[in-house]
Order: C-alpha cells, then sequence, then structure tokens
C-alpha cells in the first residue's frame, strides 16, 4: 500500500481518531514520524488558505500502540500573522503524545538567510542500501530505503558524531511530497547516537523540534533526500541531536532538534 493510501485509511474514518496501522512499529511503541504524520494530517484542515507550517513541537509522553488512538485538537490563537493549533493524543485514557503546530503567511523582510548547503554524499546508487531484516530492524524501517553515507549503523561503536545519508520512501505514491511524508522522511533515522553503542539497547524520544525551510512543490517524496545528523551533547542517559533534511536541489527542507533518553 502506498504511503498516502496508508495515511488516508489511518486518517479518514473519524474527525477525531486514528488507526493506527501494523507493521508501522519501533519496539513497544508506533513509529514516531508516523504519529507526527497522523497528529499533523488532523491539524492541517483547521488552518486558513495561504498559511503554511512553520514550525511544531511534539512531546512523546507515553508509547502507542496499533488500534484506535483519539485526538483533540485545540486552535490556540488565530492572530494576524500566525495561527497555533494544539494536538492531543490519547489512547485508553492515557495522554500519548502532544503537538504543537505554529502556521504563517509569507510577507515581506529585510532579513534572508539561507541554511547550510546540502552536504557532498556519494550518490546514492554506489552505496549499499541498509537491509530490512524482520525481527531485528524496527518494523517501520521496511517502509524506507536507506543509504549510509556518514557514520555508522546503529550499535557498531562509532567515533563520529554525525551520522546520515540518503533515504526515500519505497513505495511514496504519486503525488507531490506532503509534510506528512517528510516527517517520516526526516523521523526514519535511528538516533544518532546509537552508532557510538557498542551492543543494542533501548532509547526513546523525548520531545522533537522541527522547522519548515524550503517548500519546492516539485519534490517527491520517491526521491532521493539526503539527511544529516550531529549529535550537540550527550550524557547522563540524554542526547541531543540536531538534523537537516535536503531536496534534490540541495536546499534545506527541515530542520530539528530531538532530546532522546537513552538506557545505555
Amino acid at each position: 500500500m502506498a504511503f498516502e493510501e496508508m495515511l488516508r485509511a489511518a486518517c479518514d474514518a473519524s474527525p477525531t481518531q486514528i488507526q493506527i496501522p501494523q507493521h508501522w512499529g519501533q519496539g513497544r511503541a508506533t513509529f514516531g514520524g508516523l504519529l507526527a504524520a497522523c497528529l499533523f494530517d488532523k491539524i492541517q484542515p483547521q488552518v486558513a488558505a495561504g498559511r503554511a507550517v512553520r514550525s511544531l513541537m511534539l512531546s512523546f509522553v507515553a508509547p502507542v500502540a496499533p488500534g484506535i488512538l483519539d485526538v483533540q485538537i485545540e486552535v490556540l490563537r488565530e492572530g494576524k500573522a500566525a495561527t497555533q493549533i494544539q494536538a492531543t493524543a490519547v489512547q485508553q485514557d492515557q495522554v500519548c503524545a502532544v503537538m504543537l503546530a505554529s502556521f504563517g503567511g509569507d510577507r515581506s523582510s529585510a532579513v534572508s538567510v539561507g541554511a547550510l548547503p546540502a552536504p557532498a554524499f556519494r550518490a546514492p546508487e554506489t552505496v549499499s542500501p541498509f537491509p530490512f531484516i524482520a525481527g531485528l530492524t524496527p518494523d517501520f524501517t521496511q517502509h524506507f530505503d536507506y543509504r549510509y553515507a556518514v557514520g555508522k549503523m546503529p550499535f557498531m561503536g562509532g567515533q563520529e558524531t554525525r551520522m546520515g545519508g540518503w533515504i526515500r520512501l519505497r513505495d511514496p505514491g504519486a503525488q507531490a511530497t506532503s509534510v506528512a511524508e517528510l516527517l517520516c522522511l526526516l523521523d526514519a533515522w535511528p538516533p544518532a547516537v546509537f552508532s557510538l553503542l557498542k551492543a543494542p539497547a533501548a532509547g526513546s524520544s523525548l520531545s522533537w523540534t522541527v522547522s519548515f525551510a524550503d517548500a519546492s512543490d516539485d519534490c517527491a517524496a520517491g526521491d532521493w533526500w539526503q539527511y544529516l545528523a550531529d549529535i550537540q551533547h550527550a550524557a547522563n542517559g540524554y542526547s541531543h541531536i540536531d538534523a537537516t533534511v535536503w531536496n534534490k536541489h540541495g536546499n534545506a527542507a527541515l530542520i530539528s532538534r530531538q532530546t532522546v533518553s537513552v538506557f545505555a
């Protein structure tokens, strides 16, 4: 099933519920990128035309299991310049996640600073794909095509604090890239801190902040996207990781910071 078809099946049955599908898990929880995609899909209809998403913040409160997820949407403020909307996800009377999304229209500005240029990775065709191994790699990774170009794969005892490469959806569908797909592409990579560990260990995201930069409308999730993460700080069981995703034009599309708990 194409990603967009899966998203529609998950989100369209009810305006206040999400049907979390099977085969998108990571450990005992649903893949955080899919959860973010679904919550954003519920928020977007509340936004006036001409206001694009500028940033979102997501707090992961409790694991989300496959099945029904109740969603509460609240428009916190719709001002002249920006709209702020909150989505709260609840499963079995437990708050599981809270998303705060900010939207705004373009306006003229005296300030213009470009994001960092795309890294000079080897071409994806020259890099071996990261394999999906049922029972070993997380279930959700079967939906993505990864090509590592920087740093080590998880639990290989690397020394480099950067990790990244190329990524695309295996079955994106025919439409132009949606915000939901971009969130999944950004979050599909393992936390960069895992590449420093020498043995498998548990970890979980506490919070995630995403800023949206280039909004080119001629890109598809089936294109190759570049991803690079940089560990800013790691100690006392927590890691703070910055990451950027670049589109096929070499323009930064998403910029994120994630706080990850590491149980090792």
